[in-house]
């Protein structure tokens, strides 16, 4: 993902974007659908989260972001068969 659009992306967002979460520890950009899935670079996949939303409770946990939450009340689920 080219740093411009990172940088937009956390700019746009604010923040982490997961509801309830007020950290703005390690921000970063993550794909709602991911690539491996055929999500884009487009800025509507993108959301920024905190480290602890993308690498333990994403990477780890195998959660996902519900594509339907509210972009800035993004929700954590179970991992989809996709």
């Amino acid at each position: 993902m080219p740093p411009k659009l990172r940088r937009y992306i956390i700019g746009r967002d604010g923040g982490c974007t997961i509801g309830g979460c007020t950290s703005s520890y390690r921000l970063e950009v993550h794909h709602i659908t991911p690539r491996s899935q055929g999500g884009t670079h487009d800025a509507e996949n993108l959301t920024t989260v905190c480290w602890y939303h993308h690498h333990i409770a994403i990477h780890r946990n195998g959660c996902a972001i519900d594509p339907h939450s509210p972009p800035d009340q993004r929700r954590i689920i179970p991992q989809p068969d996709w």
